[in-house]
């Protein structure tokens, strides 16, 4: 799994008839502490993460068994983060 913070959402009108019951997020991947390692990735989300917020991201077969069956998606959002703790110390919470 990965940490991302959600910075925005991806409209598609034309895709995937697997990809029609997902909703895409724009997601900045961050670390343990929140900095941001450069990489922005589309991931299909299917629990309702917002902007703003932290999210756990899944990968390859993971996202793929995350999704719509069938649906062709490499990155996948299965949880929003309500709190990290790093080394004994809150580094986010929501």
């Amino acid at each position: 799994m990965r940490l991302g913070v959600v910075v925005g959402q991806v409209v598609s009108t034309v895709k995937h008839a697997a990809l029609t019951r997902e909703r895409l997020l724009l997601v900045k991947m961050i670390d343990a502490s929140g900095v941001p390692s450069g990489e922005m990735h589309v991931a299909a989300d299917s629990i309702g993460g917002g902007n703003g917020e932290w999210v756990l991201l899944v990968s390859g077969s993971s996202a793929r068994e995350s999704t719509s069956e069938g649906a062709p998606v490499d990155l996948c959002v299965v949880g929003i983060i309500d709190e990290v703790v790093l080394d004994g110390a809150v580094a986010y919470h929501k």
